[in-house]
């Protein structure tokens, strides 16, 4: 790699750490500008819910499509449209929120847009991120990935909060504004040039659903091909499963289960999202020295034992310690996983593998939620939840380490 390689790569980490810092900080604000707002006309709790509700449902009908998307176009044009798209939606949102009578339809539809372009960014940020950073660099920007998403998940609520209430929605609206459009001059920065064959033979199959609909399939295809990457789709949605069990019914088992005041619960949740930066900041000294397969292993291993304890001994202090433990273990198995999904699949493709196993995993966080739920409700909910839990994790370690997922690290590179 020469002098000049080596200084553009450094300054596409740069941008691509900056980038997602910011971008994904900016995400935080609106999360609870709009609720805010729309609690504020309207009083209705109901009213409120639903802007959460419009979060995540694009992530379910647009996500496929985005992966298809990222691969046949220019990835970095596609995240500044994305963050330029945001900063005028926000924009909106903040002239919006200036108004005598707001209307909330407006406040919904603004929702329901900027919820539409989330789930094109990831995609196409996993791909460019392919593209401009040599594999021996990826596990650290991937550790930096994980980190600043453990930090935002613990601080996030708080200082979204934090800011909407200080500064007012409107105020708030244009600091979210200027995230988005910072986040953008970074990504411009970068230097990249892609000429798309996927885009050419989309063109020439006649129509554009027709393309997208060949590109999806295609993708499907490749991911079923690899078989590393097919069962740790597979075994990573579970181990979100088995999670979702726990972390979406904690808060009625701190508080209502064993009758602690709710500071315990944010005391969990602080420990667990410390937890999940040491362990990413761990994962790339981790890399250099054991085999990725190896780490995937001994992670699932290690959150089935750590999950399993609170179910044995049901008290604070160890599902405190638990989560915490989790946390690490659990971030060093998706930078690891994050790392070898980027090596094994065709840059070509990234798009659309990355987009599908996002689909399936998430598909299963509501599943989990209600399995925990309904095990909640039982006599000693705390080793019901937990002891559940643990179950699937063993089930997920032994799945890992009898499947292609344990070898992961002597899989072949597919060509570009």
């Amino acid at each position: 790699m020469t002098r000049d390689d080596k200084t553009q790569a450094s300054v596409s980490r740069a941008g691509l750490r900056g980038a997602y810092l910011v971008s994904n900080a900016g995400d935080w604000i609106y999360r609870f500008a709009i609720p805010a707002l729309i609690l504020r006309i309207s009083g209705s709790a109901l009213a409120t819910a639903f802007a959460y509700v419009l979060e995540y449902v694009p992530y379910v009908i647009a996500g496929l499509v985005a992966g298809v998307v990222a691969d046949q176009w220019n990835r970095r044009r596609i995240l500044l449209t994305c963050d330029l798209a945001s900063t005028a939606i926000t924009l909106v949102i903040a002239g919006i929120a200036t108004l005598h009578r707001v209307p909330i339809a407006a406040l919904y539809g603004c929702a329901l847009l900027l919820a539409c372009v989330r789930p094109f960014y990831f995609p196409a940020f996993q791909g460019l991120l392919v593209d401009t950073i040599p594999e021996s660099h990826r596990a650290g920007v991937n550790a930096w990935i994980q980190t600043v998403s453990s930090v935002l998940n613990m601080v996030g609520p708080v200082a979204g909060t934090a800011i909407v209430a200080t500064a007012g929605v409107p105020a708030a609206s244009l600091i979210n504004a200027m995230s988005f459009a910072c986040s953008a001059m970074l990504i411009y920065r970068i230097a990249y040039t892609r000429q798309s064959a996927a885009r050419q033979d989309a063109a020439r199959a006649g129509s554009a659903m027709a393309g997208l609909l060949g590109d999806f399939t295609e993708g499907l295809r490749l991911l079923w091909r690899n078989e590393a990457i097919r069962y740790g789709t597979w075994l990573m949605a579970a181990a979100n499963f088995a999670g979702s069990v726990i972390e979406a019914n904690l808060i009625f088992l701190v508080v209502k289960a064993e009758n602690l005041p709710k500071i315990a619960f944010g005391v969990i949740f602080g420990v667990q999202g410390l937890g999940a930066v040491i362990g990413a900041m761990a994962a790339p000294r981790l890399l250099g020295r054991y085999p990725a397969g190896r780490l995937l292993a001994c992670g699932m291993g290690g959150s089935a034992v750590t999950t399993l304890l609170p179910a044995l001994v049901p008290h604070w202090w160890m599902v405190t310690a638990c989560c915490g433990m989790d946390g690490i273990v659990m971030s060093i198995v998706a930078v690891s996983w994050f790392t070898e999904r980027q090596r094994l699949a065709a840059p070509q493709a990234i798009g659309r593998i990355v987009a599908v196993s996002r689909a399936i995993a998430y598909g299963t966080i509501p599943l989990g939620a209600l399995a925990g739920g309904w095990l909640a409700s039982g006599a000693d909910p705390l080793r019901y939840v937990f002891g559940f839990a643990a179950a699937v994790s063993a089930a997920v370690f032994f799945g890992t380490v009898l499947s292609p997922l344990a070898r992961i690290s002597a899989e072949p590179a597919t060509p570009r």
